[in-house]
């Protein structure tokens, strides 16, 4: 069995949290399109500012927000959670 299926199945497993957790979240067109764990609101402030300097602001909007969020374990990413689903805004 391939190693990425093996971490597929394994992830699969993981349970799935509701929490208020910090998040930058990404709104293009007024909508949100992506969202990304963040440990603390300084770090989620970093993100922000890097992000901001690398794309045209005009047409996107970077905002740090404490959000009720599910989400889950995930052992490959810096911080060690991924954000599935923002629950409100």
């Amino acid at each position: 069995m391939e190693l990425r299926t093996i971490r597929t199945l394994l992830w699969k497993k993981e349970k799935i949290m509701i929490e208020t957790v910090t998040a930058l979240l990404l709104f293009l067109n007024g909508s949100m399109i992506e969202h990304v764990y963040k440990p603390d609101l300084g770090a989620c402030l970093k993100s922000k500012r890097i992000a901001s300097r690398e794309l045209n602001p005009e047409r996107v909007v970077f905002k740090c927000k404490i959000v009720k969020a599910k989400i889950e374990e995930e052992p490959d990413s810096k911080y060690g959670f991924r954000i599935v689903k923002v629950l409100d805004e």
